[in-house]
């Protein structure tokens, strides 16, 4: 099951999220809110719902869990402690569907712009460039 996590942790790494930001704030929440451990499944369920590419629907056949109470399931033992973390609004509610969004808007994705990270939009700069002069060059041959 580890191994299931750590593919689970680069999925969202892959799609933008900051992992040690986000095991800060899972570690955060187990400490101060619920005062006990999550279990490995809903650490792996975080992570890939927080990619946004996974549907509720999606989750419960990986999880081999009933698509009916996934949703109630993941917010009674999760949602429910992110939104008094996060400090949401009374009407916001932490689903699957809504988590990306919600982690986005509280800064847990890298940022782009950090001395440390790669400049994403110069090399696609570059990129771009080289290609237009390659396709230059061979419709001027």
């Amino acid at each position: 099951m580890k191994n299931d996590l750590f593919h689970a942790q680069q999925q969202a790494s892959h799609c933008g999220l900051d992992i040690s930001k986000l095991n800060a704030l899972l570690q955060a929440i187990e400490q101060n809110l619920i005062q006990r451990c999550l279990s490995e499944k809903y650490h792996e369920m975080f992570y890939l719902a927080a990619t946004g590419i996974y549907s509720a629907e999606d989750l419960a056949q990986i999880f081999k869990h009933s698509s009916k109470n996934l949703n109630a399931d993941f917010n009674k033992n999760l949602g429910v402690y992110l939104k008094l973390y996060l400090e949401l609004d009374d009407d916001e509610r932490v689903g699957i569907t809504s988590l990306r969004r919600i982690l986005f808007k509280k800064g847990y994705f890298v940022d782009i712009n950090d001395d440390n990270s790669v400049n994403i939009w110069a090399r696609r700069y570059d990129e771009n460039s080289q290609l237009e002069e390659t396709s230059l060059a061979k419709a001027t041959k």
